[in-house]
C-alpha cells in the first residue's frame, strides 16, 4: 500500500513510544479498504508480529479496534466511530456560529477567525477575511502555537487544572520556537487571560499582524475561541481597543450560548 510520508507517527520520547506506535497502527488501518492482518500490519510499518499482536489485544480490549467478518483481520473499533460522531459535531462549528462570527466580521472590519481546542494549541476552523483592502487571509488547518499565539493561551487557560499542567509538561520539551521556559510568566499570564477572558499580542514573528482572541464555551467546557486579526500597524500600545473588545467578547458569549452555555463573560 502506498502511503503519505505525513502520516508518520511523530518523533516520541521513550515515555510515549507506546501511544505513538498505537496511534501508527490506528492511523493505518484507517487508511485501509479491508480489515488487516497482523502479519500485514507488521510487514507494511516494519515492526515485528509479536509486538503487533500485543498492541492489537491491548487495542481490541479498549474498543479502538475489532475482528473484521468472519474474525478475519482488524478494523477500527465501536469507541473510534463514537469519537468520529464527537469530531464531526465540533467539525460543524462554523455552521452553528455562522450568524454571530458574520456580525462580528462585519462590525469590526477585521479578518474573524475561528479556531479549535488542539491539545494545548490551536486549529483554525475557518477564516472570514476582512471586508477591506487590509485583509489577512488564514488557512483553516493552520495550527496556532504556545507560548506566543494569544489563541492558543485562550485554548489552553480554560481548560482543566489537572489538563493544563500536563500540557504544560509537554510544551517544556518542545523545540526552541515552542518551548515553554518560564514557567512562572507564563502561567501569570495565563491568570490574566482568566481573568479578562481575551488575550491580546503582536505575532511573534513579525508577519504583519496582532490577534486578540476570547474563549467558546459548549456547557462548562471551552470547545473554541473566536479571534481578531489585525494588521501591526493598527496597533497602539497598551490593551485593545473597546471597539474591538466589546463586540468580540459579545460575539464569543453569543456563541457559547447557541452551544448551550451560560458562562459569564465580563463587560467592557
Amino acid at each position: 500500500m502506498s502511503r503519505d510520508l505525513r502520516r508518520r507517527a511523530p518523533d516520541a520520547s521513550a515515555s510515549i513510544a507506546t501511544v505513538a506506535t498505537a496511534a501508527l497502527i490506528l492511523d493505518f488501518l484507517a487508511e485501509s479498504e479491508r480489515p488487516m492482518g497482523v502479519q500485514e500490519i507488521a510487514e507494511t510499518l516494519g515492526m515485528t508480529k509479536s509486538r503487533v499482536s500485543r498492541h492489537m489485544s491491548n487495542l481490541e480490549m479498549l474498543g479502538l479496534v475489532a475482528r473484521g467478518s468472519g474474525r478475519r483481520g482488524f478494523q477500527l473499533g465501536w469507541r473510534i466511530g463514537r469519537w468520529g460522531q464527537i469530531a464531526a459535531g465540533r467539525m460543524q462549528l462554523p455552521d452553528l456560529l455562522r450568524h454571530p462570527l458574520d456580525q462580528l466580521n462585519e462590525e469590526s472590519g477585521c479578518t474573524v477567525l475561528l479556531c479549535g481546542v488542539a491539545g494545548g494549541d490551536a486549529v483554525v476552523l475557518q477564516c472570514l477575511p476582512a471586508r477591506a483592502a487590509m485583509r489577512i487571509d488564514v488557512q483553516p488547518g493552520l495550527m496556532l502555537n504556545l507560548p506566543e499565539s494569544p489563541t492558543a493561551k485562550v485554548c489552553f487557560a480554560f481548560q482543566p487544572r489537572e489538563r493544563r499542567s500536563e500540557l504544560l509538561d509537554h510544551a517544556s520539551t518542545r523545540g526552541d520556537d515552542f518551548r515553554i521556559d518560564d514557567r512562572d510568566s507564563f502561567l501569570r499570564d495565563i491568570a490574566a487571560v482568566q481573568a479578562r477572558h481575551y488575550s491580546w499580542g503582536l505575532n511573534k514573528f513579525g508577519i504583519g499582524h496582532a490577534a486578540l482572541a476570547a474563549p467558546v464555551f459548549d456547557r462548562d467546557s471551552i470547545v473554541a475561541a473566536v479571534t481578531l486579526m489585525l494588521p501591526t500597524e493598527s496597533i497602539v500600545p497598551g490593551p485593545p481597543a473597546p471597539y474591538l473588545l466589546g463586540p468580540l467578547l459579545a460575539c464569543a458569549q453569543n456563541c457559547s450560548r447557541l452551544l448551550g452555555s451560560r458562562h459569564i463573560y465580563p463587560t467592557v
